[in-house]
């Protein structure tokens, strides 16, 4: 930077990191500051209403966390730890440093995906409340189908063209006249044949290019173990005779040698807070683990689940093993209602892992992996780098955005009584679970090619492009990734080796060309 500038730079960092004379500190921060500076979770709870919730992050605290922007406002009147809460928690009222807001277009996006996603919830919201019967849940497929059939018919009329140009949100919920409002998407899966969602083979499928494609791991072990410190006996209770069926001429451990054997396993994510789950009003879930084969034709098949919960002492008080039983794919054998039977009870094995995967998902490969352990990079750049450093203009359109996605988060979707204690099955314990994820959260890790590797689905291959190559070549998320990543890599090479000045010496250069190098 030339000399004559770097005054100039000097206070700007001073301003960036709340450090300036002439800021005020007694305040909360306002629309037009630009402040970057670190604050722990401790405003997701509302103990004035009788809603408290731990704070997360903090030397002290037994629920470690990333950090978060600071906002500055003033704290709860019963518990002075927290921060106050927004009284509308829908509109924006609370800071983020003004260069992360959403500019124009971002925020008509963002109120047209809000307006979508709350007409998405009218129905079930609407038949909750009048379904008498069996109230919270589906009656029957048919039920669960009529989400994405009927709606209300939208006349085709001009004045519907004039109100998407005076608010042009309104037309993600009615794109247009003819459409039908208050009815959901059809699902491509479901489209051409209502049942394909039941298969093992959509099931498995959606492993790989489902929801979240990156927690399946190859067997290495059988049978499975638990890495669970102090809950007794964790070991699966799956055996050779329930999975010997299924592989053919193949044994357990010649399919585990081949790299034929993968494990969808949440049983260790679940079980440390499953008895608390379970306490919830109108909840109960399993910890699960699945095994599925790897076939000849390169695509998987599930054959068997356990389903777990956790067996308690003679007084009740601690948890010394599991209660498991494990489920196979139905067989042919047999009476026609005995294979209907087993065919719904396997469904409903496949349901119960399905949900483990779902809450995974949305807590933890979404909001924690992410969202949260990135907005403790975005405060540090802005803090330390100029925003005509090289790295910062790499690294910026990343960022862009996700501070302001994360303060509306903290307000209506993590929040107590937020959208995922509404519909995430750990309810009010799922930041906990989140937070005993981030305890071994490692940054160096998060690579594609090394998180791969040590899921045992890919190995390493120096005449691969990117390093490692695929032991299921039909991997769509890793086949895809990899290219991104790759992609990502040559260009933050490129600007490193180019960009750089080639004499910037000491820790700067290292600690920018180690974010790039990190592969996050």
């Amino acid at each position: 930077m030339p000399v004559l500038l770097q005054p100039y730079r000097e206070e700007e960092l001073q301003i960036l990191r709340g450090d300036h004379p002439k800021q005020k500190h007694d305040r909360a921060y306002q629309d037009h500051d630009r402040v970057y500076r670190y604050d722990l979770y401790n405003d997701l709870g509302d103990p004035d209403n009788k809603s408290p919730r731990p704070t997360l992050g903090g030397p002290d605290s037994p629920y470690p966390y990333p950090r978060r922007g600071r906002t500055g406002r003033k704290p709860m009147k019963s518990d002075p730890t927290c921060e106050s809460r927004n009284v509308v928690p829908v509109l924006q009222q609370f800071y983020v440093p003004r260069d992360e807001c959403f500019n124009q277009v971002k925020k008509a996006d963002f109120t047209s995906y809000l307006l979508k996603a709350i007409s998405a919830g009218i129905l079930p919201l609407a038949r909750e409340l009048f379904d008498t019967a069996v109230p919270r849940e589906f009656d029957d497929f048919e039920d669960m189908y009529k989400l994405y059939e009927g709606g209300i018919k939208i006349p085709d009329v001009p004045v519907m063209d004039l109100m998407f140009k005076v608010f042009p949100p309104l037309k993600s919920i009615c794109p247009s006249g003819g459409s039908y409002l208050l009815k959901m998407p059809m699902p491509e899966v479901i489209k051409n044949d209502k049942l394909a969602w039941r298969t093992d083979e959509e099931f498995a499928r959606e492993m790989l290019a489902g929801l979240n494609p990156h927690i399946i791991t190859r067997l290495q072990e059988f049978p499975p173990k638990s890495k669970l410190d102090g809950y007794g006996d964790q070991t699966s209770t799956i055996k050779v005779e329930h999975i010997q069926p299924y592989l053919g001429k193949l044994t357990v451990d010649k399919a585990i040698t081949d790299g034929r054997l993968f494990i969808l396993d949440h049983h260790d994510n679940f079980i440390p807070q499953l008895l608390k789950i379970n306490s919830l009003e109108n909840t109960f879930v399993y910890a699960t683990r699945t095994l599925l084969i790897l076939q000849d034709d390169d695509t998987l098949k599930p054959i068997a689940i356990e389903l777990s919960r956790p067996r308690l002492d003679e007084i009740g008080t601690k948890v010394v093993g599991a209660d498991s039983k494990v489920y196979t794919p139905p067989s042919s054998a047999g009476s026609e209602s005995d294979n209907k039977a087993q065919d719904t009870i396997w469904q409903l094995a496949k349901a119960y892992a399905a949900v483990n995967d779902s809450a995974w998902h949305g807590l933890i490969s979404h909001w924690l992996h992410t969202h949260a352990v990135i907005e403790p990079f975005i405060i540090a750049t802005n803090r330390q780098l100029s925003v005509t450093h090289p790295i910062y203009k790499l690294l910026q359109p990343h960022y862009r955005d996700t501070m302001m996605i994360n303060a509306l988060a903290r307000q209506v979707l993590i929040s107590a009584g937020g959208f995922f204690e509404m519909t995430v099955c750990p309810g009010e314990y799922a930041l906990r679970i989140s937070s005993d994820v981030y305890k071994n959260w490692n940054f160096t890790e998060q690579a594609l090619p090394v998180d791969l590797i040590k899921r045992g689905v890919a190995k390493h291959d120096s005449t691969s492009p990117c390093g490692v190559s695929l032991l299921i070549k039909d991997y769509p998320y890793a086949v895809d990734g990899l290219a991104v990543w790759s992609a990502h890599r040559e260009l933050g090479r490129g600007v490193r080796q180019d960009l750089l000045p080639k004499r910037q010496c000491g820790s700067r250069r290292r600690r920018a060309a180690g974010l790039v190098e990190g592969g996050a």
